[in-house]
């Protein structure tokens, strides 16, 4: 009898897991926002690694200069049975010195089940029309819109 317990106890704690795994996002977006042309040796070694890619090959303090700004690193995984489908991501974001103004960029991909698009607000851009205050990400696929995400300030 006692054997019968543990067996179903295990059952229900497998069920669990099972369970608690829910479904997997279709659309992630990574940030990051470089300050600095000199890597600041205080931080942590998470942001350091991104600020030394972010520098990677720029030599002149004009190039370290033109590297600062915004990165959005957005990976798309799905949806299920639309994998052969071209992929369109248009990212849409409001900058300081521009107003209300929306600027755009847009990436399009040949049909694949995943896959990584970045967008740069940085160099001349970045200087002129300073931070992005707000953005907003929006994946189409075979002309159909998948997924929109957006940040706390976009309206």
């Amino acid at each position: 009898m006692h054997w019968w317990i543990c067996g179903c106890l295990c059952g229900l704690g497998v069920l669990g897991l099972v369970s608690c795994g829910g479904p997997q996002e279709i659309l992630e977006i990574k940030e990051f926002h470089l300050k600095e042309v000199d890597p600041a040796l205080d931080e942590s070694e998470v942001v350091r690694g991104e600020e030394l890619k972010r520098l990677y090959g720029a030599v002149t303090p004009a190039e370290r200069r033109d590297r600062l700004g915004h990165y959005y690193t957005m990976g798309w995984n799905g949806p299920a049975g639309r994998e052969r489908e071209p992929v369109r991501m248009v990212f849409e974001y409001r900058q300081a010195a521009t107003g209300s103004k929306i600027l755009r960029m847009e990436r399009s991909y040949e049909g694949t089940a995943t896959g990584t698009a970045e967008f740069h607000v940085k160099g001349p851009a970045y200087h002129q029309g300073g931070r992005v205050l707000a953005w907003r990400l929006s994946m189409y696929r075979g002309g159909q819109l998948v997924e929109t995400k957006r940040s706390y300030m976009w309206r």
